[in-house]
């Protein structure tokens, strides 16, 4: 299920962030980060309408993850600066959440907020990030230096 962003969820996104094998693709998150993260993402949703959602599973409630679209203003190589990423629990790997998350943040950005070009990118050797984006339509773009490591990206356009 996907949702905005409560005080509530700030520790668990925290301790999501945490796991050795999510740490080595993105970093460590500590609990101040992930309240700063939770807070620029809700500020997103007030600014541009539309954002990273929350990603609840819908037996036990518990947050497993995040998805959705942020306009990344630094990125350079498009026009368009509306990047789709994800981040599931890492014991719910392999479960088609991060699949299902994305393509539903998607679909909202197509649908309801009226975007007509998403971006995705990820370290070229982060595999499973690359297969969701080839699940969810994306083609492949190219390679780029972002944010001082290199990237590749994907492109998928609205069906209008």
């Amino acid at each position: 299920m996907l949702r905005r962003w409560v005080d509530a969820d700030v520790d668990a996104l925290a301790a999501l962030h945490s796991h050795p094998s999510v740490v080595a693709w993105l970093g460590p998150l500590s609990r101040d980060d992930a309240a700063s993260t939770t807070d620029r993402y809700e500020r997103h949703w007030d600014t541009r309408g539309f954002g990273r959602f929350a990603v609840d599973d819908r037996r036990t409630g518990r947050l497993v993850g995040r998805a959705g679209i942020m306009r990344q203003p630094d990125w350079n190589e498009t026009p368009e600066k509306d990047e789709v990423g994800w981040v599931v629990a890492a014991d719910r790997w392999g479960e088609g959440l991060a699949t299902e998350a994305a393509s539903a943040a998607i679909a909202d950005g197509f649908e309801r907020v009226g975007l007509r070009r998403v971006l995705s990118w990820t370290a070229p050797d982060n595999v499973a990030s690359r297969r969701v984006m080839e699940k969810c339509g994306f083609a492949y773009g190219g390679v780029v230096d972002w944010k001082g490591a290199e990237h590749v990206w994907y492109d998928l356009r609205a069906c209008r």
